[in-house]
């Protein structure tokens, strides 16, 4: 061994050390992946809810393709609003949004919304833009945080 090379152990040690802190990364990182998919699941059912809603609007549904679309709504939507009367509060702005968004705002929605936008499709997407914000600020400082 020559002496200005050093022992082989030595040499091992930063790529351990480098090799730990990617293990740790892409665990933190699958974490985080599966931790948010069950999180915030009232908003992503009304927002896909809402999605379905634009498509019909713009390719101008039959009445039939709407009475559809509104008993689905239903069953997708009322269990939610009821969880959201009894967890919404100004403690959770964002389930005060989407509570607001589905109970007041999109049921009538669907009943005038059909062709053109009208007021209650404006404060429906007023609010689940809102809580949209308000999700996003909280995962970025839950981000920050950790």
């Amino acid at each position: 061994m020559s002496p200005e090379s050093p022992p082989r152990k030595a040499r091992r040690i930063p790529y351990i050390k480098i090799s730990f802190v990617f293990f740790v990364f892409i665990m933190l990182a699958i974490y985080l992946t599966v931790a948010s998919q069950g999180r915030n699941m009232e908003y992503k059912v009304i927002q896909s809810t809402h999605q379905e809603f634009l498509s019909l609007q713009q390719e101008a549904a039959s009445a039939s393709e709407w009475d559809h679309f509104k008993k689905n709504t239903h069953t997708k939507i009322d269990p939610i609003i009821k969880d959201l009367e009894a967890t919404a509060s100004s403690d959770f702005p964002h389930l005060q949004h989407l509570l607001w968004a589905s109970r007041d705002y999109l049921y009538p929605m669907l009943d005038n919304a059909q062709t053109e936008r009208s007021r209650d499709q404006i404060k429906f997407e007023k609010h689940l833009e809102a809580a949209e914000q308000i999700i996003n600020q909280n995962w970025i400082v839950k981000l920050l945080r950790s």
